[in-house]
């Protein structure tokens, strides 16, 4: 194996880690959009059952008004019942009370049925609650890890960077500029090991004089495939 090429391999493992620290830090904050939107999300949901126990308590004190305005207009029929002589006249108004009497019975089933809705609203509540607390630790946790893995990665990829420029400084820089065109190109690597004939990335069947070229250690042969740099293993 060619020198350079022994270089090379160094120095692509070194861009290779090089790039997945820098996708890593890239990616830090969608992750952290993504753990702070459950958190929203959790948030929505106590929002919500909030909205819900407030509509239902809002439905008993509406019932309520309800009740005490046919109660009072009982009270208000009792009253002219005092004031009228003729049978007729307090009949009408005794079928006026007991239609009142029946809208109270159902608004009080109704009020019933509200009360019902208030507890069932009041546990959603107090479970909507413990869920989102517990939540927040967790994210509050996965932030504090994020924060503190994007400061290691920044000192990560300053040592990679220190490393990736004292070994470029120790190859040929033909092969140099030609493997680092190749590498920006790619999203593995920029240098192919042959194997049985073939190229070791794109896997397609190499001709005879490639793989002769590909043996010269002063030779820089590339893959017609891929464009890969092609290498034997020693």
């Amino acid at each position: 194996m060619a020198k350079a090429i022994e270089q090379l391999l160094v120095l692509q493992a070194c861009d290779q880690e090089i790039r997945r620290l820098r996708k890593e830090t890239d990616d830090i904050p969608l992750r952290k959009q993504q753990i702070e939107s459950r958190l929203a999300a959790h948030k929505d949901g106590q929002a919500q059952a909030e909205h819900a126990l407030l509509e239902a308590k809002a439905q008993i004190k509406r019932l309520e008004g309800e009740i005490d305005a046919a109660r009072q207009q009982i009270q208000k029929f009792r009253d002219q019942q005092l004031q009228i002589k003729s049978n007729d006249g307090y009949k009408a108004l005794e079928k006026e009370i007991a239609t009142a009497q029946g809208a109270i019975r159902g608004l009080e089933d109704q009020e019933l049925a509200a009360m019902e809705t208030v507890e069932t609203a009041k546990e959603a509540v107090a479970g909507r609650q413990s869920s989102l607390a517990s939540e927040q630790v967790r994210v509050d946790e996965e932030l504090k890890t994020f924060a503190e893995r994007n400061a290691g990665l920044g000192e990560e990829l300053k040592r990679k960077e220190d490393e990736r420029r004292q070994l470029a400084a120790e190859i040929d820089p033909t092969w140099l500029a030609r493997y680092e065109r190749l590498f920006a190109k790619q999203r593995d690597a920029a240098i192919a090991l042959v194997e049985h004939g073939t190229c070791g990335s794109c896997h397609m069947k190499l001709s005879p004089s490639q793989v002769v070229e590909a043996r010269k250690p002063d030779t820089l042969t590339l893959c017609d495939f891929c464009g890969r740099m092609l290498y034997f293993a020693p």
